[in-house]
């Protein structure tokens, strides 16, 4: 009786771990609260930013406040399960459409005021969405790219009806990145590039490397655990889509870019999605850049490979 009691205990205590993770991960308790760094915490061992950590924060700081002065025009969609997602368009070019997606617990603002400035100086018109769960759209839960992937085909197909015959470029960052990778084998009408900046592969590779380094755990049993509860609440797999898989079936060129000390998602993944990648491609592996902060380590590469990409130049 009591060896089973223990039993009984051990299995609640590990679903609840498991629930924990999966909360953690999936939830976002903080949405809307602006980010002030920890000077104690920040580029510590500690900080999966690191080493740049500090000079983002600093880059970016200015450019936020530039980036609540621009004429944004607030656009929503619904999703295929039925949220209301909000996108913010400034318009330019009809013909020329990048539709930014930002990264995991992240904003619109945070990953895309610095970057926006090439598309300024291109005279582009540049979407920038909220992901569900985050800013003004809904969802109890995060997309972590799965369900992001399908609510980007919901804008690809906004801009379409808004637009006559748009390019459209997908450009994302970290979680971002992921999404529009993962939109890479979907035949979305008019994309003709994407931009991935240190996006991960899939949910099961960047949990695996989380739960090591963030929770210091074995994956197994709790980051299983973990995606029974995904299944079960956010209706989300953690192996249904594979960057590596998805740049074999696709015919859109893509740009990867990756800081080369990203502690947060492993610069591998980049290297090996562009190796396994079949159309016109680029890679960019940034030296002493850490998670994100490629645009700030290298602006002038950054730039030129969009360019390139937008004026149908990659190989």
């Amino acid at each position: 009786m009591i060896f089973k009691i223990i039993l009984f205990l051990l299995i609640a205590a590990l679903f609840y771990v498991g629930y924990m993770i999966f909360a953690s991960v999936f939830i976002y308790s903080d949405k809307g609260k602006a980010y002030e760094p920890d000077p104690e915490f920040i580029d510590s061992d500690k900080d999966m930013m690191r080493p740049t950590a500090k000079r983002y924060y600093d880059f970016r700081r200015p450019r936020m406040e530039a980036f609540k002065q621009l004429p944004l025009e607030e656009l929503s969609v619904t999703s295929f399960d039925g949220l209301k997602l909000y996108g913010y368009l400034l318009r330019g070019n009809p013909k020329e459409v990048v539709i930014c997606v930002h990264g995991y617990k992240s904003s619109m603002e945070e990953d895309f005021s610095d970057r926006i400035e090439i598309y300024q100086k291109r005279g582009s018109t540049v979407l920038l969405v909220n992901d569900r769960g985050h800013g003004k759209s809904e969802g109890k839960y995060l997309g972590f790219s799965e369900h992001d992937k399908r609510d980007v085909a919901k804008w690809v197909d906004k801009m379409n009806e808004m637009f006559d015959a748009p390019e459209i470029y997908l450009h994302g960052v970290s979680m971002g990145g992921a999404t529009v990778i993962h939109c890479a084998d979907m035949k979305l009408e008019n994309v003709k590039g994407i931009v991935d900046d240190c996006g991960f592969t899939s949910i099961l590779k960047i949990s695996q490397y989380l739960i090591s380094d963030l929770f210091h755990m074995p994956y197994f049993p709790c980051g299983y655990i973990a995606w029974m509860w995904a299944l079960l609440l956010a209706k989300t797999s953690f192996n249904a889509s594979d960057g590596e898989k998805c740049v074999q079936h696709t015919d859109v060129p893509i740009v990867f870019i990756h800081g080369a000390e990203d502690h947060y998602v492993p610069c591998e993944m980049s290297k090996k999605m562009y190796e396994k990648c079949v159309s016109p491609k680029e890679l960019h592996i940034i030296e002493g850049c850490g998670h994100a902060a490629a645009y700030m380590m290298a602006s002038e590469a950054y730039t030129e490979a969009i360019n390139r990409l937008l004026d149908h130049r990659i190989a």
